[in-house]
Order: structure tokens, then sequence, then C-alpha cells
């Protein structure tokens, strides 16, 4: 059994209780979604999602789904992570969702992310995504250079130019010392243009949250 797997089928149950459920974005969620429906878990429950992708899939099994424009606070947001360190920092927005990730962590009563061990990360240095208006994309990244970070605008293959988030922002990446990870979250939101970073603090930031993490044999274990 995969990782994702393991993790999904530890996460399903106890999401039962809930009737209205907020769901990330990434492969991690598809698999959960997947483990969820396996256990008629989709069919008369409500969601909200972080992106269209998860909409789109929630939909087609059955789920009920409103936008964000709905104001629906979750009961309990579920979302997988690009990175956590060991004290439960963690980095998302690789799939360019990260305000949106940020708006029902904030507002739900209750957050849990979910990944694999392999994402558990003991490096110096990490990619923090950053989204950023459209107009103000020359002078955040000409700020962050003169502030000493090296910032890139994010590329795909799948487009020429800039990958633009759900919001029709512009998403770049930043090189950050991971011991300074919570420090650079508040420094970037101070620039104007900038939207949002993937940084989440946990119990340094605003609200505190859960992250499970899995392996292929079978281990599940949560950090405190």
């Amino acid at each position: 059994m995969d990782a994702k797997r393991v993790v999904a089928e530890f996460v399903a149950p106890l999401l039962a209780d809930y009737k209205l459920i907020g769901m990330g974005t990434g492969r991690t969620v598809k698999r959960l979604i997947e483990v969820m429906e396996e256990k008629n878990m989709i069919k008369g429950k409500v969601f909200v999602s972080s992106s269209i992708d998860t909409e789109i899939d929630l939909s087609k099994r059955g789920g009920i789904v409103l936008s964000l424009s709905s104001g629906a606070k979750p009961e309990i947001y579920v979302d997988s992570f690009d990175f956590v360190t060991k004290d439960k920092v963690m980095i998302k927005g690789g799939g360019a969702a990260l305000l949106r990730e940020k708006l029902l962590y904030y507002f739900s009563q209750r957050s849990v992310f979910i990944g694999e061990y392999s994402k558990l990360s003991s490096s110096n240095q990490l990619p923090v995504p950053v989204e950023i208006t459209q107009a103000a994309i020359s002078y955040v990244l000409s700020e962050l250079t003169s502030l000493g970070y090296k910032a890139r605008i994010r590329e795909t293959n799948g487009k020429i130019g800039g990958v633009i988030s759900d919001n029709c922002n512009i998403i770049i990446d930043v090189d950050v010392n991971t011991n300074e990870l919570c420090a650079f979250e508040k420094k970037v939101k101070e620039i104007p243009g900038v939207v949002e970073s993937g940084v989440f603090c946990g119990k340094k930031g605003v609200k505190d949250y859960e992250v499970i993490l899995g392996n292929e044999d079978g281990r599940i274990e949560i950090l405190s």
C-alpha cells in the first residue's frame, strides 16, 4: 500500500460525522476523495474546496459543492502539504491554491493536514510559494531581491509564462532558510501587492492545526 493510501485510510473515518467538509487540493487529497467514495462517504455531504479541480472531482462523485463565495465555514478542513518541519511549520501552494487554502484553514473549526513521511523536511532552505497581484510583480521581485532573497516566477510546461492562480494572480517561489520561515511569512505580507504566502506556522501563527504523516509500511504519526 502506498503512503498516500495509508494516510487516506486513516483519515477518512475521522470525517464520518462531519456534514460540511473543506477539502484541499493535490494528489494526497485526491486519494482521500477516492477512499471516501469507496466508503460511501461523499454522496449527501456538503463540501467547499480550495481549488476548482477538487470541486469538479467531488461533484462528479456525487458531493454537494459550495463555492468559496458562499462564505461557508467548514466544520473540518482537510488538505495536504508540500513540506513540513519537525516543528510543524508547513509550506503549501505547490498547486497554486495557497490563498484559498489559507481561507479555509482560518475559517474552519478544525484543520487536519495529511502527507507522506517523505515530506518531513530537514533541509536548511525551502522554496516558499507567494501569490502576487499582476500589477505588482516587478515591484515585489525587486523588493525581495533587495532584502536578500532569491525569487523567481513559477513557470510550467503547460503554458508560456508564469503560473496564474485560480484568483488570477501570479505565483512566485522564494528560497527561504527553514529557521526563518515564520519571520518571512510576516515580512513578505508587509510588501504591497503580496496577497498571501504558503507558510503555515501552526501555534506560531493564528490557529493551530493537526499534521498526520504516513508511510508505505502502514505507520501513522501525528505531529504535536
